[in-house]
């Protein structure tokens, strides 16, 4: 095993190095997919039995890449770093991302974008890694306007009822019609930061 999860990897092996290589690029190949329409593929990226916790969708993964392939919204990620700990057929994978979205807010075109963990746990079945579980902890957000001569005015009251680590993210969604789930895993709830933490450390370590 290649240290204990969320701790400092000493040791790596040349198949663990290999391994972690396949994993992260897997997972960022699924991410292009997702940012680029490629649904075919993105599907092969997860397992049959995957399940998906985020934002705007919980359930299967392959319902999932069914409900991204007919968003209306257009959402890219920017990836910043990996960091993936192993242990025999099983990984967990933290994705330090940032999701952006132009919307339309009061008649001013703004930039949302929403700082988050992404967590991928891969697992190797008959010989390749997918994805079996994808879930999200949810940093800060912005909500800017794109031109610099542009001003948005918005009461502090209209995002006073949202989580502080995606409220930005919350509101937009509604004003879009889509019901915004205020008890994800988020840094303003450290407790919930710790629970996902806990079930991801169970899962790799289990036999």
């Amino acid at each position: 095993m290649m240290g204990e999860f969320l701790t400092r990897p000493y040791v790596n092996t040349e198949e663990e190095r290999n391994a972690k290589e396949d994993i992260l690029e897997l997972i960022n190949f699924e991410r292009f997919c997702r940012d680029n329409a490629q649904w075919d593929e993105m599907r092969k990226c997860f397992a049959k039995d995957s399940y998906v916790n985020i934002s705007w969708y919980q359930g299967s993964g392959d319902g999932f890449v069914t409900a991204s392939s007919k968003s209306p919204i257009y959402a890219p990620h920017k990836i910043h770093n990996s960091l993936t700990w192993i242990n025999g057929n099983k990984a967990v994978t933290i994705m330090m991302a940032t999701i952006q979205n132009r919307r339309t807010i009061k008649g001013v075109e703004c930039e949302l974008s929403t700082d988050s963990q992404l967590l991928f746990s891969t697992q190797k079945i008959e010989g390749q890694w997918y994805i079996v579980r994808f879930e999200s902890i949810y940093e800060q957000d912005r909500l800017i306007p794109v031109l610099p001569n542009a001003t948005l005015s918005m009461d502090k009251s209209e995002l006073a009822r949202y989580r502080q680590s995606y409220a930005c993210m919350s509101y937009c969604m509604e004003m879009s019609g889509i019901e915004a789930n205020q008890n994800l895993a988020g840094i303003d709830r450290p407790e919930t930061v710790k629970k996902i933490y806990s079930e991801l450390k169970k899962w790799l370590e289990a036999k």
